[in-house]
């Protein structure tokens, strides 16, 4: 598995979290960070890549429910089910 592969695995995982444990969810980077269970493999350097490429529209499979708005540096992030 490749390191986008696993990082996008990481984010699934987050978003499982968020969805049994709040439901529909809103925070930021760090907010959102503090969801991923990762171990070495992920960095949040990895995850940013990944909503970079959500906040322009980039579809990415499983992530449907994960919506991003990116101003500057600022992450907004929502988790939509």
């Amino acid at each position: 598995m490749n390191n986008t592969a696993i990082t996008i695995e990481a984010v699934k995982e987050a978003l499982t979290f968020i969805d049994k444990m709040w439901g529909d969810w809103q925070g930021d980077f760090h907010d959102f960070m503090a969801n991923v269970i990762s171990d070495e493999r992920v960095s949040s350097h990895d995850v940013r890549h990944v909503l970079d490429a959500l906040s322009k529209g980039e579809p990415i499979e499983d992530l449907e429910d994960l919506y991003v708005q990116k101003e500057g540096s600022t992450y907004d992030v929502r988790v939509k089910r």
